[in-house]
Order: C-alpha cells, then structure tokens, then sequence
C-alpha cells in the first residue's frame, strides 16, 4: 500500500500542505489514488480513471462569499461508473447542506455555545493537515485532522475524520463503492456537550441540488418503520421519540438519467436515542446527544454504500448492514 504519513505534533494549513499524488499506474488501471491540489483546496480519490469523492477542504476568507463557500468542509461523491457529482455543495436549497458532512448546531461548553453546522458567526471546521493518505489496489484511506475553531480563532474540538473506501462487493461488484467513515473528537475546552435536533446535527448527506427541484428522494427503511416511499419527516418538538434508532436506512433518487442509492448504516454501539431525519429534497442522517472530553474522546462509526441501478430492497440491505454489525463485533 502506498502510505503518506505526518507528525502527529505538525500543524500545517490546508493553504500550506504541499501534496500531489497520483498512485494509479497505466499497467494498473484498477488501483486507488489520490490527487491532491493544495492551492483549490481540493483531494480527489479515483479508482482507476473512475472518479469516486472529492474532499473539499479549501478555507478562504479573502472575500465574504468565499468565506460562506468555505466555513466547513465535506465530501462530494460521484455517482459510480460516472464523472457527475451527484451531491450537493454550497449555494442552492440550505446552502449548509454540503456533500457527507458532520456538525451540530448546539456545541455548548465554558456557558457558550456555538453553531458548526450554519457557521454564520465565525465559528466554523477547518482542514489542518492529513495524518494519513493511502491507497492501492484494495482500498484507499483518508485520515484528516479537522480543527472546529470558535469565533475568536481558538480551537474547541479537534477531529480526527477517517474515511476508508473500498469497491463493492458480491451481487454489487462493479456497481459502487464502500465508504467506511470514522470520527474521534477530543476537547480542547474541558466538558463540551454536542446537541442540536435532527435537522441540524450530526452525520448527514446531502443529494445534487436538482433532487431539491424534484423533491425526488425516496427512502427505504427497516422491518417496522413507516413503508413509504416518501420522507418521514418526525418532529423534534411535537414527536422527539419517534423516529429513532432504525439501525439503517437509504435514500434512492433519480439524477441525469441514472438511479443512485445511499445506504447509511449506524454503529450500534454509539449514543442513543439515535435521531433519524429524511426530507423529500435529499437530505438525511442521524444526530445523537453526547458530551466530549480532554480524556474522553468521543468516536462515532458508520458505513455508507454508493450504488448505482436498482434500488435495494429492504431485505437485501438488511442483509448489509447485519455484515457491518457482525464486523464490529470482530473488531474489523
């Protein structure tokens, strides 16, 4: 596997980092690589010529629409076997919907609290360096240390953001890719309590902009959960208990000819409840409460799986996500 690797005690800049990789060989045209260019803020993964996520980390504050295009930063991904991107990035329906991306509106500690979700005041996640980047044949890691900085330029949490790919598999072989995302955040301002509600916390993706002008997401959801096709869409305030824990669940939306389907399985194992959120224009996710500390980092784990074509059904995706638990358990 080629491997970058940097000091843990290193604090570079996304505008400083000086990185440019490209892993994949002409007699190999099946092996992960990435392109990184520091200057756009832009890491590109391709799995032979197929373009898979583009990790926007640029931060600018040059200007102030520059400093809105950039307070945070998320992963857009391409529809497999395609070059369209097929999230969304800033701008459009809820400009702070970007990509993959993880936040809470209420990041409360030292009698403030702080909004890394909206990021309208100043506070906002910043791209420090990469702890990691590697990739062969096999699979391709992103390890990125991600500072959430409050509005006077101090850090307040520090992140580790690791993301693993890896080409589907089975009855999905040459139909997507596999995205394993991890994420240990440690205080840097003694007890930090994360919260929010459901729209605006927590581990979430966001569909294309054209999904918002159809309102063409669908959902599929676990045995005992509503069966329709459309968004549940639960309320916070009048209904906080419903809607919880699924385990799993996927989006499917049509975009420039082609099906797409986002499967997100949650680890078991992390805070509950577990707060699901779907909306009719491509958004959802989970958001759970929980507290961080200097000693007590707090870990989150998911899976997301990219398809292209048919929708799953729902026993097949119950099927995956079973192997994601089962793998948990064996510490894989």
């Amino acid at each position: 596997m080629h491997r970058f690797t940097y000091p843990l005690g290193l604090f570079v800049t996304a505008t400083l980092l000086s990185l440019s990789v490209s892993l994949a060989t002409a007699e190999d045209a099946t092996t992960f690589s990435w392109q990184d260019d520091p200057q756009a803020g832009t890491t590109d993964l391709k799995y032979g010529d197929q373009p898979v996520v583009r990790y926007m980390h640029a931060y600018d504050t040059s200007s102030e629409e520059r400093a809105h295009e950039t307070f945070k930063v998320f992963h857009h991904v391409f529809g497999p076997g395609s070059d369209d991107i097929i999230t969304k990035g800033p701008h459009g329906k809820y400009t702070h919907h970007r990509g993959i991306f993880f936040g809470f509106n209420k990041t409360q500690f030292e009698g403030q609290e702080l909004d890394f979700w909206h990021c309208k005041k100043g506070e906002h996640q910043r791209h420090i360096r990469f702890q990691e980047l590697a990739a062969d044949d096999k699979q391709a890691r992103m390890i990125a240390e991600i500072h959430w900085i409050d509005r006077e330029g101090q850090p307040v949490i520090i992140e580790a953001r690791d993301f693993t790919f890896r080409p589907l598999g089975g009855d999905l072989t040459g139909k997507g890719f596999q995205i394993d995302f991890e994420s240990t955040l440690t205080s840097k301002r003694g007890t930090i309590t994360l919260t929010g509600d459901r729209q605006h916390a927590g581990f979430q993706i966001r569909a294309a902009q054209a999904i918002a002008e159809s309102n063409g997401a669908r959902y599929v959801r676990p045995a005992g959960f509503p069966e329709q096709a459309e968004a549940f869409q639960a309320n916070d305030k009048t209904e906080p208990d419903k809607h919880i824990d699924l385990g799993w669940f996927a989006m499917t939306y049509e975009l420039n000819g082609q099906r797409y389907t986002f499967e997100y399985f949650e680890d078991p194992s992390m805070p509950k409840p577990s707060r699901f959120s779907e909306r009719p224009y491509g958004r959802f996710g989970a958001f759970f409460t929980a507290k961080v500390t200097e000693d007590q980092p707090l870990q989150v784990r998911y899976r997301v799986n990219v398809i292209t074509g048919k929708t799953p059904t729902r026993e097949e995706i119950q099927q995956r996500y079973d192997q994601f638990v089962a793998e948990l358990a064996k510490g894989k």
